[in-house]
């Protein structure tokens, strides 16, 4: 058994729980985080063993300077969980924790070899793609850093390995996609699949798109046939709210349960809208996957997703949707019109999937021995 601390930029999204939940059945588990109001709190989802510790509030990355500020107030109670407890291994989500903990626990300059620290990576920041001096400064903090604290490295796509963490992370690699845990999956046999007599679009997640979305508004506004449901919270919210205010066929839920309303969401819709801008200087879009591919598949929701990205690829070659350039003239439309005209192949190619694809029960197991056997000895 090996004491584990989740130490996390905000509170656990539904990948995290997962895990800290799969890993708490073994393994005593601490967390402690950030509470970020943009996103749904999970807190009842997390099993009663973990022992939790919120730090408050923290600002998101556009106020830098009010961030670096909670660090810092924060940093005396971190240092005091830290001292309280000896922790086997340490995951975090990003370098701005990595610096945090080094700073609170022991020094930037000095290492406890005995310990693990794993840090996972759920999509690429912008100065991993960027050309300006202050990228270019990020980056060399973040070799610095990976090649001589981090010990495993968990990212959620193989493409983020293979296109930036290849070049100089030697160390060991896990790639834990987002997958569902059968275990975490409330699944009501006596609901049914909505028949509904117009196509129901969906958006469900965190809203953090905007002109993705506008499009979509603005390509089906009133329109008879066509209407749109929306789920979730975000940064862009505001904009979601202004529309569902003004149109009829444009319907704004909220906030949602993952753990609890999923399927009751997903078998309310069609169509699941799956767009991002793909050709932003940030290619974070073109190499993820997202948790929604694999809910889609355990709940036979074809997808639009957007071209020349890896989503796509997957899409492309199990026939369980189709891409789109979103700016293009009628591109909605067309790919609209393209699922509910062969609705029922996509719906038999997704119900022939192996669950393996969607379900990580596997990967979750690996991904724990993965963090609990000892650290790789290869050299950078």
């Amino acid at each position: 058994m090996k004491h584990i601390l989740f130490f996390l930029s905000h509170q656990p999204d539904p990948r995290f729980v997962q895990q800290i939940n799969h890993l708490a059945k073994n393994h005593t588990v601490t967390l402690v985080c950030f509470h970020r109001e943009t996103l749904a709190s999970f807190d009842k989802a997390i099993s009663k063993n973990v022992v939790l510790h919120h730090l408050g509030t923290l600002p998101n990355a556009s106020q830098a300077l009010k961030r670096i500020w909670i660090y810092i107030k924060t940093s005396r109670k971190i240092r005091k969980i830290l001292s309280n407890t000896t922790f086997d291994i340490i995951i975090v989500n990003n370098i701005d924790i990595v610096i945090l903990y080094l700073l609170a626990n022991f020094g930037f300059f000095r290492r406890k070899k005995e310990k693990t620290l794993a840090i996972e990576i759920s999509d690429l920041r912008e100065f991993v793609f960027g050309k300006r001096f202050t990228s270019t400064c990020m980056r060399a903090l973040e070799r610095f850093i990976y090649t001589s604290y981090i010990d495993k490295l968990i990212v959620t796509s193989k493409k983020y390995y293979s296109y930036h963490f290849e070049k100089f992370f030697k160390k060991d690699v896990f790639v834990l996609e987002n997958k569902l845990l059968s275990t975490s999956q409330k699944f009501d046999a006596t609901l049914t699949r909505a028949k509904n007599e117009k196509t129901v679009i969906g958006i469900v997640g965190l809203l953090l798109r905007k002109e993705e979305y506008i499009q979509l508004f603005e390509t089906y506004k009133n329109h008879p046939d066509v209407e749109i449901h929306i789920h979730g919270k975000g940064h862009y919210q505001h904009i979601v709210e202004d529309y569902a205010a003004k149109y009829q066929n444009i319907i704004y839920f909220g906030a949602y349960n993952v753990f609890s309303d999923a399927q009751k969401i997903y078998y309310s819709i069609d169509i699941m809208y799956l767009v991002y801008d793909s050709n932003q200087v940030s290619l974070n879009n073109r190499l993820a996957l997202p948790n929604k591919l694999y809910e889609c598949m355990y709940y036979k929701v074809p997808i639009i997703c957007s071209h020349n990205t890896y989503l796509a690829e997957i899409v492309t070659d199990l026939g369980i949707g189709t891409f789109i350039d979103y700016k293009e003239e009628n591109a909605i439309e067309n790919a609209v019109n393209h699922i509910t005209q062969n609705n029922d192949m996509l719906v038999q190619n997704l119900s022939k999937l192996d669950k393996d694809s969607y379900f990580g029960d596997n990967s979750y197991n690996a991904f724990e021995l993965f963090l609990t056997e000892e650290k790789s000895s290869k050299k950078e």
